[in-house]
Formats: structure tokens, C-alpha cells, sequence
């Protein structure tokens, strides 16, 4: 259901929204590639069912383009859940013929692939601490399990993600935006004949 624009709403600029979403820009790029990348070696290096010539080399390069998705969402971790609140609170104050249907539905998706990303994070934490003596061999296929199992929710954000950029440049485009003038008090009246003043 499209959002209402709320009359007399100015949107009010989030401290570093601007860098946020050059940071999304920059994680969408990047996983686009490692995406295409991962695309072009599947192609070459498997039969037309899908079925890997080589598994063991296959599941190596997959735990590659899982890393470096990861990697590329490292940036954007931290502050997505900002990114979404920033969006959804323009989406309110969008004008209705300028809201697409999808956004809504988008920016939902978004916010559970988050979830499970955190909710992802959360178990490799508690694993390695459980683990403190594990081997680097162990660390480094509990990485792997941890990227591979977060993959769909990052893919999720790499196919849903461009929606908060749409709708900020959206937002920028159609809604007013609050202004902070500097505040310049009004001049002291002269002293009254008879009144002197201190030094």
C-alpha cells in the first residue's frame, strides 16, 4: 500500500546520511561484480545441469564470492538498520504518484535479510568463543559457514538494496528540506538617558 505524504512534513537530514548511501552505492558495485564474477566461472566450470566438473575447486571459488560479498557489506553493516529508518521515513513523505508499490515490500526484505545477517554474525561469535583454541583451520571454515549461510540475506541485499537509493534520491527530489539558518539575535537598544553602564 503506497504511503501518504504527509502536508507541512519537511524531512529533516540524517548527521552522515549522505556517506551512508555513497557506502551502499559502493557495496552494490561491489557485489555486482563479485556476482558477475561468480556467474562467469559457473558457466565455464560446470555441465548444463549445474553439476561442478571439479567440486572441491567449485565449492573453493563459491566460499570466495561469499567472502568477498561479506566483505563489501562490512561498511554498510554498522549503520543499515539508520539507512532503512532514513527510508522508510521519507517513503512517508514522498507524494503518493511518486511512490512505487514495491518499496514498501522492499524495504521489508531488507530489514529481515538484517536480521539474519546480525543473527548470523551473533552465532559465529558465540562459536568462536566457545572455541578459543580452535585451529586457524577450524577459524577459517567457521568463516566460510558463516558467509555461505549469510549469502541469501546479503544476495537479498544486493537485489532489494538499490530501493533505498531510489527512494532518497526520490525524497531529495520531491520533498522540502528543513533548513538550519544560523540565528542572529535582534540589537541591543541603546542604554536610557541617565543609565550608566559598568566597566
Amino acid at each position: 500500500m503506497p504511503h501518504s505524504a504527509r502536508p507541512g512534513i519537511v524531512s529533516v537530514p540524517v548527521p552522515g546520511h549522505r556517506e551512508m548511501i555513497s557506502r551502499l552505492s559502493v557495496f552494490l558495485r561491489a557485489a555486482d561484480s563479485a556476482l558477475d564474477a561468480w556467474d562467469l566461472y559457473a558457466d565455464e566450470h560446470a555441465d548444463l545441469d549445474g553439476w561442478p566438473y571439479n567440486p572441491d575447486a567449485y565449492d573453493d571459488r563459491k566460499a570466495e564470492r561469499d567472502r568477498a560479498v561479506w566483505m563489501a557489506f562490512k561498511p554498510v553493516r554498522e549503520e543499515a538498520g539508520v539507512l532503512l529508518d532514513a527510508a522508510e521515513a521519507d517513503l512517508g513523505r514522498i507524494p503518493i504518484p511518486s511512490v512505487h508499490n514495491r518499496w514498501a515490500w522492499q524495504l521489508a526484505q531488507l530489514r529481515n535479510a538484517l536480521d539474519q545477517i546480525a543473527a548470523t554474525r551473533t552465532e559465529y561469535r558465540e562459536l568462536l568463543a566457545a572455541h578459543p583454541h580452535a585451529s586457524p583451520e577450524a577459524k577459517n571454515a567457521a568463516v566460510d559457514a558463516r558467509n555461505a549461510e549469510a549469502w541469501s540475506a546479503l544476495y537479498g541485499w544486493l537485489v532489494h538494496g538499490r530501493a533505498v537509493l531510489e527512494i532518497h534520491t526520490t525524497a531529495a527530489r520531491t520533498t522540502p528540506r528543513l533548513r538550519i539558518t544560523a540565528f542572529v539575535p535582534p540589537p541591543v537598544p541603546p542604554a536610557s538617558a541617565g543609565h550608566t553602564t559598568r566597566r
